[in-house]
């Protein structure tokens, strides 16, 4: 994946053109996922193939935490999550920087939940990252 992609989550029609904006300035692709896609894998989402996820999937590192992660039960009843969430594929540390304080900065002000494409969370759906991020929001605005 030799390229800069975006999946949005979650976003009206306008605040998705304003992401598309931000796509522009560093040089990313965006995807708007649908409700059907949210019970697909960030991969798929992605249109990589079966290998490809295995092959990224396969750079991750076992830890306690990707351990629980990966036994998490989607069918616990957990509301949806509504909240937008970009989840960053390809970015360097420079480009999100600069999309971060483009979003801060710029018409959006505020996206509450962000993640980046990782070994581990490649073969989540996007509706476990959600809720994920979800309680991580909620986790770190709780102890401000």
């Amino acid at each position: 994946m030799p390229y800069r992609m975006m999946l949005a989550v979650n976003f009206t029609p306008e605040r998705l053109e304003l992401v598309k904006l931000l796509a522009l300035l560093t040089k990313s692709k965006v995807k708007a996922v649908t409700e059907d896609e949210k019970s697909e894998t960030v991969g798929k989402v992605l249109g990589l193939t079966d290998d490809e996820i295995a092959e990224i999937a396969a750079m991750k590192q076992e830890t306690e935490q990707t351990k629980v992660h990966e036994q998490m039960n989607e069918d616990e009843n957990l509301p949806p999550v509504t909240k937008e969430a970009l989840i960053l594929c390809g970015f360097d540390n420079k480009a999100v920087n600069l999309l971060l304080s483009s979003i801060r900065r710029g018409r959006l002000k505020n996206v509450p939940l962000k993640a980046m494409l990782t070994p581990n969370n490649i073969s989540w759906t996007i509706e476990t990252i959600l809720q994920e991020l979800s309680k991580e929001h909620e986790y770190f605005h709780k102890k401000r």
